[in-house]
């Protein structure tokens, strides 16, 4: 009796044993703490394998156990009963029990191995295993838990962004402030240049004179025109040429109109070379004004009141100058009067500031001076007197006939108005019965 009880509690221990290593072997997932939903994705997949590999190893030799020793626990107790009996009946001796119990526990041992779960139990279990991953992943626990650690991973890096984000704002705005900078110098020395090639004048000044020879009706004066040529033999002669102009022109109507004789005299002080002979002799009245040339001369003067405009637009229409005139006398007395003493050396130049020449700078010198000449009629030769004078003289050396044109023109305008009138009355002369017997 005492070596059943014995044998009994051997297998009870066994097979609690057996049931403990079960339970050891229960196949526990484990949730990977998610620092990012990427790293718990994958932490899941990792485990749900490892899971399902573990399950399929322990699972294998279990059933194969399982299957072979499905009746090993009812022989077990067989043996033990019969190793009971022959112990009390035939009273065998303490070897022979000690095999007894051997073999008990040798037969008894895989017994455990019967609560081993079988292969679909297994995959069973390890699809719940990878829905249990999937479910950790993304629940609202492991959302949260995402959530924080990417708070606490930015709150950590925070600070580093920050700064470099500042230096990187701080060094776009130095560049920017570079950029504003050198732009600013830029144009502070390109209008620095433009001011010092302008002598912060930008635009021509050029001013309007109230000339005799103005308007429809106007007409040269004959003593302006005298003082203007005195102007021109006595300053201007030495730089400029008027090789378009003749000497005879002098004593025409409605220019200087000078006397034979003094025309003759004028023209006798000038000299020319003879083209047939070779040899120079003084001109005479059909000869025309010499041509002067060389290094440092001015442009020829014969045609300068026509070929500068001293009025334009507005904006290329003309207007201006259809009320103020072309304003070539007017451009030539803003020249003159132009100069305010400052000067620039460039290029080996002297230029001269005048606000009237375009770009402002000049290599001609202030020609006119106060008192530069003495008027036959007495005039006071004033700057101002002079510049008039002279603009008023090269206006008609490059409109000679504009006494006659505008003669011309007023009586042609006078003869159009009365042939037009005319015609609007022999027009309704012809017309009248027609139109008398139709209202009829």
């Amino acid at each position: 009796m005492t070596l059943r009880t014995k044998t009994l509690t051997a297998v009870a221990a066994l097979t609690l044993g057996a049931a403990a290593w079960a339970q050891d072997t229960t196949v526990t997932v484990p949730v990977p703490e998610n620092t990012a939903p990427a790293e718990a994705a994958e932490a899941a997949t990792g485990a749900a394998n490892d899971a399902a590999g573990a399950v399929s190893d322990t699972a294998a030799p279990a059933g194969e156990a399982a299957t072979d020793t499905v009746a090993p626990p009812t022989g077990a107790d067989a043996t033990a009963d019969a190793a009971g009996e022959a112990a009390e009946t035939e009273g065998a001796t303490a070897s022979e029990t000690v095999a007894a119990e051997d073999a008990a526990t040798a037969e008894a041992a895989p017994a455990p191995a019967a609560p081993a779960e079988t292969p679909a139990e297994a995959a069973e279990q390890t699809g719940s295993a990878a829905e249990l991953s999937e479910e950790a992943a993304t629940s609202p626990e492991a959302t949260e838990a995402v959530q924080a650690e990417e708070d606490k991973a930015v709150a950590e890096t925070t600070p580093a962004d920050a700064a470099a984000e500042e230096d990187l704002g701080e060094a776009a705005t130095m560049e920017g402030e570079a950029d504003v900078a050198a732009g600013a110098e830029a144009e502070a020395a390109s209008g620095a240049e433009a001011e010092e090639a302008a002598g912060g004048h930008e635009v021509q000044h050029i001013t309007d004179v109230a000339f005799s020879f103005e308007g429809p009706f106007g007409k040269f004066d004959q003593f302006q025109l005298q003082r203007g040529l005195q102007v021109y033999t006595e300053v201007c002669s030495a730089c400029h040429g008027m090789k378009q102009v003749a000497l005879r022109t002098l004593g025409d109507e409605g220019g200087p109109d000078l006397p034979d004789d003094q025309v003759r005299a004028y023209a006798a002080a000038l000299d020319i070379t003879d083209p047939e002979t070779g040899e120079d002799r003084p001109r005479i009245p059909t000869d025309y004004f010499p041509t002067v040339t060389g290094e440092g001369m001015g442009p020829d003067l014969s045609l300068m009141a026509k070929a500068r405009a001293g009025f334009h637009g507005p904006l290329g229409t003309g207007i201006n100058q259809l009320i103020y005139g072309i304003g070539g006398p007017e451009y030539i007395y803003s020249v003159l009067t132009g100069y305010d003493g400052e000067t620039k050396e460039q290029a080996g130049t002297t230029l001269y500031h005048n606000a009237a020449f375009a770009g402002n700078w000049i290599g001609m010198p202030a020609p006119l001076a106060d008192d530069q000449v003495t008027y036959e009629d007495g005039t006071p030769a004033t700057v101002d007197q002079m510049a008039k004078d002279v603009s008023a003289f090269l206006m008609w050396t490059a409109e000679p006939h504009m006494m006659n044109r505008k003669k011309v023109g007023f009586v042609s305008v006078i003869f159009l108005i009365v042939l037009a009138s005319l015609l609007y009355l022999t027009n309704k002369r012809l017309w009248a019965p027609i139109k008398h017997g139709r209202d009829v």
